[in-house]
């Protein structure tokens, strides 16, 4: 989890972030890559699905992300799980909006 993308990286990572910054990423990275897929990165809020987002993987390598806007509402504690393409779960990271 960080604060942004720079230069295909991720800055500033935490796990408490202030609803200040405006957003939240979640960056991920894998190696090896075998073969084309996907994955899903599952956005929850107090245990509530927010939303969900479909991402590429390609051959050798990747590494994608996915960004929320921060709102007042968003407050409190999240987590994104990343699954693979057969609905498997891959990781899970913690994080919180503070103000």
């Amino acid at each position: 989890m960080c604060e942004e993308i720079k230069d295909y990286a991720p800055y500033n990572s935490a796990v408490v972030f202030s609803i200040a910054i405006g957003k939240v990423s979640c960056f991920t990275s894998f190696d090896p890559v075998p073969e084309k897929t996907f994955i899903y990165h599952e956005w929850y809020h107090q245990d509530k699905l927010s939303t969900k987002k479909k991402l590429s993987l390609q051959p050798p390598r990747w590494s994608t992300y996915t960004s929320i806007q921060l709102r007042e509402t968003d407050k409190g504690s999240w987590r994104v799980q990343i699954i693979d393409h057969k609905g498997n779960l891959l990781d899970v990271a913690r994080f919180s909006i503070t103000d």
